[in-house]
């Protein structure tokens, strides 16, 4: 797959990226980067005196912000902002929801776009809702250049309308999967748990420098043969899953971005893709426990956040999609002890399951333990979903409590990352 283009400035910044995130990747993982609470824009210098990658993005960053299209970086190279934007409104306070149940139906929400454009329609959209964060998908990024202004877009958006800054994600399961292309490999192509770090950490430098914060990675399940994850996952090996997805959590921690692991509670053995279409695990609670379940054990300790399976699983009812059930919750919470945010599987993806909409199955995530529920790019989904939560908050079907707790979990996320 061709992912650089090969004119102009965007064909040499890629190339310098991609010579940059393997330098970055490779040695020792010696490069000193800042953990999760370090702000936008720090800059990271490796060993021998090499440049720093915020020094070798800053023309692209520069040009970007005077064209009041990328976010503001600080550091060794950066280009002072013309002007600042509005201040946003506060965080919601630690005991409570923030005002209105509009407001906080939203930022449970990370919503998806189609292209590599912030068109009109999707600023609008961001605009109108304090959404919790924005997802970008294969086919969003194109090259860091083109990233670094769209994400610059959407904070802008959401900036101008006095909202707090929504969280800027990717899905980044490496290779053609990746939606910000760094020149990753597939997990299958790891080595061994060193490898994996490096790369997790290599590409976690540059998304954080492009104002990245959450990836919807690393891939923790299994893979079976025939399986979904066949030939994409690190290991049929549950050893090996285990050791190389937690090495690969901490590089992305080191890089500054918070990972997401998934897909809960291991979908390796499923019957097909839950994103084509209805998917089942046909595992007992034991098999599972054997197998698929035992790096997501590792994990809770580790991991900021957790993403839930859309597929469904004979070891609960066999009909009902993972990421609705509150015994696989329970499971995560309970028995794995994991704190953490737990972003919901693709709700889109659980509609093809059920045949319920989008919107019904928004509440039934919140209602089950989701933090954040996943939406891909269909806007009118989205909203729906929206006006869903909100009317459910506001007539007591959807307990306060349960978004408060939900809010105060990834506004703890935000803050350790440097979300602001």
């Amino acid at each position: 797959m061709t992912r650089w283009l090969p004119i102009g400035l965007v064909g040499g910044v890629a190339a310098v990226v991609v010579v940059l995130v393997l330098a970055l990747g490779g040695g020792d993982g010696s490069s000193a980067v800042p953990e999760g609470g370090s702000s936008f824009g720090a800059t990271t210098t490796g060993g021998g005196g090499q440049t720093g990658l915020l020094d070798a993005l800053a023309p692209v960053l520069e040009q970007a912000q005077e064209e009041g299209t990328a976010p503001r970086a600080a550091g060794a190279g950066a280009a002072s902002a013309a002007a600042a934007p509005p201040a946003p409104a506060p965080e919601p306070a630690a005991g409570g929801l923030p005002a209105g149940a509009s407001r906080s139906a939203a930022r449970l929400f990370l919503i998806g776009f189609g292209g590599t454009a912030a068109g009109p329609a999707v600023l609008r959209q961001v605009g109108a809702h304090e959404w919790g964060g924005v997802v970008l998908e294969p086919g969003n990024g194109s090259s860091p250049q083109q990233v670094a202004g769209l994400v610059g877009r959407l904070r802008g958006a959401a900036q101008r309308a006095r909202h707090v800054v929504p969280v800027i994600a990717a899905s980044q399961l490496g290779g053609d999967y990746d939606a910000v292309p760094v020149g990753s490999a597939l997990p299958s192509a790891a080595a061994d748990a060193a490898a994996a770090q490096r790369a997790a950490l290599g590409a976690g430098k540059v998304l954080h420098t492009l104002g990245i914060r959450l990836v919807l990675a690393p891939v923790a399940d299994t893979s079976t043969p025939g399986g979904p994850w066949e030939g994409l996952a690190y290991s049929d090996d549950p050893d090996d899953v285990t050791a190389m997805a937690s090495a690969a959590v901490a590089g992305w921690k080191r890089g500054g971005v918070a990972p997401a692991p998934g897909h809960f509670p291991g979908e390796g053995a499923a019957s097909g893709d839950p994103v084509e279409g209805p998917a089942t695990v046909g595992l007992s609670m034991d098999e599972l426990r054997g197998r698929d379940l035992r790096p997501f054990a590792s994990l809770a300790a580790s991991a900021p956040a957790i993403q839930l399976s859309s597929a469904t699983y004979v070891a609960f009812d066999g009909v009902t999609p993972a990421t609705l059930l509150p015994e696989v919750v329970a499971q995560l919470r309970d028995d794995l002890k994991f704190g953490g945010v737990i972003v919901s599987g693709d709700l889109a993806a659980a509609s093809l399951a059920t045949g319920r909409p989008v919107a019904e199955l928004a509440v039934a995530a919140v209602k089950a333990g989701c933090d954040l529920l996943w939406i891909p790019g269909d806007a009118a989904a989205q909203e729906a979903a929206w006006r869903a939560v909100v009317r459910a908050l506001r007539s007591g079907d959807l307990p306060s409590v349960r978004v408060a707790e939900a809010l105060r979990r990834v506004s703890l996320l935000r803050a350790q990352y440097g979300v602001r």
